[in-house]
């Protein structure tokens, strides 16, 4: 291992969750106006899901375009459990995690064992499947979907919060519980046996992985983050109809914020999740409903060129070592020299 790699290993990423916390917590006091904080919001959620995606599509190199199905389980657990059962949508959020989690252990075994686009194409068809299910299913709201807004259990029960700064610290606590875990599990033992998974298969086999089992994990963990992310984005709206939370550009959408962050990182969903929303929701904005779709055009166009310079996403620039190679410098005298040897 070389200095320079010595030193971004002990100093790294470190820095950045405390750093991250605190940026949030202050950007909501200093933007006050209500359409940045929900933005803000908006971040946030896409945050969770992109980190939740990326822990199978990234670190294991299993590239769903379902993951929409997972959303919507969460968003419909909260919404159903609370109008039919009058359950509190503190407790729904876990029920939508577990039977996320249930659904993908069911399903994990039989679809993980195709491999690449095989893979993806059979994530597609479940994903369209369950959304015209939904659509046809008058117990889940069909069609019409389903309204949340009940003033009369209570903001605190109901879990619908108006004031939009405490619904962005609630949202952020999630995500920095799921940071915490996603952090864990990139420096556990199953993060290094999914990159390897990743890498190649048929190799980590013969090193004895059992790569069958973790690729599941990594799918059950993936599914529950990702319904944590509806169940709060069900909240938020206190709407939900099938074409809002099982459609196919959702999961398109957290594919490419995971890719425009950096894949098989921590934070690199995060600053995915930021670009993105910035983009889509200040262009919605801007050019009104005229300009519906140029969203996607400069999402298209930011992707293009991430993947063409910079391979590893967005989050590289806060590498030092990208730095350090881009300009053609000598590493050493960049390094402190207590790492200098």
């Amino acid at each position: 291992m070389t200095n320079i790699d010595d030193y971004y290993k002990k100093t790294g990423q470190r820095w950045l969750l405390p750093l991250i916390v605190l940026v949030a917590l202050i950007l909501p006091l200093v933007f006050s106006r209500t359409f940045t904080r929900h933005v803000f919001i908006m971040c946030l959620i896409w945050s969770i899901m992109g980190m939740g995606w990326n822990l199978l599509g990234g670190y294991a190199g299993q590239i769903s375009i379902g993951h929409t199905v997972f959303f919507g389980v969460g968003a419909y657990s909260v919404a159903l459990g609370f109008i039919n059962w009058n359950i509190t949508p503190w407790l729904g959020i876990w029920i939508g995690v577990v039977i996320s989690v249930i659904i993908a252990f069911i399903t994990g075994y039989p679809l993980l064992r195709l491999r690449g686009h095989y893979f993806a194409i059979a994530t597609l068809t479940i994903g369209e499947a369950v959304k015209i299910l939904f659509l046809n299913t008058k117990a889940v709201g069909g069609a019409t979907g389903l309204d949340m807004l009940r003033t009369s259990a209570g903001p605190l029960y109901s879990m619908q919060i108006s004031n939009k700064l405490i619904y962005y610290y609630i949202v952020l606590a999630f995500l920095i519980a799921v940071t915490i875990l996603v952090n864990w599990i990139d420096k556990n033992r199953i993060g290094y046996y999914l990159r390897t998974i990743k890498t190649n298969q048929d190799a980590a086999e013969s090193i004895g992985i059992n790569t069958s089992l973790y690729k599941v994990i990594a799918y059950m963990f993936s599914a529950g983050i990702v319904s944590i992310a509806g169940s709060l984005y069900a909240q938020y709206l206190l709407y939900i109809d099938p074409l809002m939370t099982l459609s196919l550009i959702i999961s398109i959408m957290v594919c490419l914020v995971t890719i425009l962050g950096g894949v098989a990182t921590v934070y690199g969903p995060i600053v995915g999740a930021v670009a993105f929303t910035m983009i889509n929701e200040y262009s919605r904005v801007l050019l009104g409903g005229s300009g519906k779709g140029y969203d996607l055009l400069f999402y298209g166009m930011m992707v293009i060129l991430v993947v063409l310079f910079m391979p590893n996403g967005i989050i590289s620039l806060f590498q030092i070592d990208y730095f350090i190679k881009r300009r053609n410098v000598n590493a050493e005298k960049l390094l402190p020299r207590k790492v200098n040897r």
